[in-house]
């Protein structure tokens, strides 16, 4: 059957070929930070429907207030949840209590897990996290509340009844880890299997952490804070972005010019930092917070500066020169792009993926 690349990033694994009689309700999240993850909803439907393991895959979304569309509710149903964990249904708040009690209810009755685009070093990131050990199912297709979890470290687990609290499987989109799901979803009786699980009350616990609020730092701090918890990658990445406007297709150019193997998960740090806020009812825009775009240029030396400027530029000039051969986005993009440059009296369409403060560069240059 067709494979995705085996990447941490991408599933790429072969179940059983028969149909189980189970169902498989596949949930994706539509939160803010969602948009970068489309594909792999997409290669998910895919590859679950090549397996042949599923009578039936159906598809639902996650909205940010914790409500979820187009849902069927099926009793020989699985669920697979595709989230980030990174919404506001995810944290305490009334789209929390909403999310929360459903997937509680979800998991009293049927087999629930999460399927985490995030690599699990981000994991302490999100809202979610996942604690390592064994889950012992009875059977394929056990709901969430017979699972038994055993931690390695037991000190690190909340009591399982607490709070009537649910465990809940973590997982990277990964084979290892999705071949392990699979076995709790259809494989034999009493299958154990090594796991990542998180805890599921009625309503999600409250932050226990430091509260740090993004809005409340400076620029200064905010590109601090993540220079040191950033991967290196990720890092440098940020610098480039600052180059150009934060809409996903032109960070997605940028990370294309930039990186010989890109990885997704270094652009969705640079998303997570705190850095950048989500412009709303418009999914895969972004804005830098103020000041920020200019101290991350500030990284880059004027050579790397001039490379991602002409990557920039040369991507508009196609766009320019074949509007057609273009993808529909980029060229929604370029249009309302070059409004923003009449607007800041830039005629030169082949600046309309710049930011305004690489302008700014440019013209002190």
């Amino acid at each position: 059957m067709p494979t995705m690349p085996a990447t941490s990033e991408s599933p790429s694994f072969t179940v059983g070929s028969s149909p189980s009689g189970v169902r498989l309700q596949i949930v994706a999240d539509t939160g803010p930070t969602m948009p970068l993850w489309e594909p792999l909803l997409h290669d998910l439907k895919h590859l679950a429907a090549e397996a042949g393991t599923f009578d039936a895959i159906e598809v639902s979304y996650l909205s940010p207030d914790g409500t979820v569309r187009d849902h069927r509710e099926q009793a020989d149903a699985v669920t697979l949840v595709l989230s980030d964990c990174a919404g506001p249904q995810w944290r305490p708040g009334p789209e929390g209590v909403r999310w929360f009690q459903t997937l509680h209810d979800w998991a009293s009755r049927r087999l629930v897990a999460v399927v985490q685009p995030l690599p699990e070093r981000m994991w302490r990131q999100t809202a979610f996290q996942g604690t390592p050990g064994t889950i012992l199912t009875p059977a394929g297709g056990s709901p969430n509340a017979a699972l038994r979890f055993t931690p390695y470290e037991p000190s690190t687990w909340h009591d399982q009844g607490e709070a009537g609290g649910l465990p809940i499987p973590i997982m990277e989109a990964s084979p290892q880890w999705l071949a392990h799901w699979f076995r709790l979803a259809a494989g034999p009786e009493g299958a154990e299997v090594p796991a990542s699980v998180g805890l599921v009350t009625p309503m999600p616990a409250p932050y226990e952490g430091p509260r740090v609020c993004p809005a409340d730092l400076s620029a200064e701090e905010l590109v601090l804070r993540f220079r040191a918890f950033a991967s290196p990658e990720a890092f440098r990445l940020s610098g480039h972005l600052a180059v150009g406007i934060a809409e996903l297709p032109v960070m997605r150019l940028v990370q294309a010019a930039v990186e010989p193997q890109a990885q997704r998960s270094h652009l969705a740090e640079v998303i997570l930092s705190g850095m950048l806020r989500a412009i709303p009812d418009s999914p895969g825009s972004y804005a830098f917070r103020d000041g920020v775009c200019e101290l991350l240029l500030g990284t880059l030396p004027k050579s790397l500066f001039g490379r991602t400027v002409a990557a920039l530029t040369h991507a508009a000039a196609e766009v320019v020169a074949a509007p057609g051969a273009a993808p529909a986005e980029v060229r929604v993009l370029a249009q309302a792009a070059a409004a923003r440059l009449t607007e800041t009296a830039v005629l030169d369409p082949a600046f309309v993926f710049l930011s305004t403060a690489s302008l700014n560069r440019l013209r002190t240059a």
